[in-house]
């Protein structure tokens, strides 16, 4: 693969991830099976899965933050129940706790089209002040 990644924008891109919010309001990001990221079953990779509901939890806090600040993962519980082995992996979060220093996502991770439902996550993160000289473009973003 002759691709570089630049920043974790160029990762998503490569990665192919889409991302709305759905009639809920709840945020949701696609990741479409592709061959560079499928293990030796012919499912897209743990580690890909991982990335994608630290993702979607991540935007998931941001989308609820009012104020400018800054959020990190702290820890995630990821249970695979399946692999995703055709279509796309769809992860869904729901802000269960949003605090002034921490939120509490939890995120199901779906194959679809059929909608087997693949992996069940929560994600806790930090939030801070973003430190001096940080600008807003590099703020609020995962």
């Amino acid at each position: 693969m002759t691709d570089t990644v630049d920043s974790i924008y160029d990762l998503f891109t490569l990665l192919g991830f889409r991302e709305w919010t759905d009639e809920n309001g709840s945020v949701v990001v696609e990741l479409p099976l592709a061959p560079h990221i499928t293990n030796h079953a012919g499912a897209i990779q743990g580690g890909f899965i991982a990335t994608l509901v630290d993702t979607v939890a991540g935007r998931a806090v941001i989308g609820s933050l009012t104020e400018r600040k800054m959020v990190v993962t702290s820890d995630m519980n990821i249970r695979y129940i399946r692999g995703v082995r055709e279509g796309f992996a769809r992860g869904t979060a729901r802000v269960v706790h949003l605090g002034r220093r921490s939120a509490v996502i939890d995120v199901t991770v779906t194959e679809e089209p059929s909608g087997k439902l693949a992996v069940v996550a929560t994600a806790n993160f930090a939030i801070m002040d973003p430190p001096a000289g940080v600008t807003k473009d590099d703020v609020n973003a995962v």
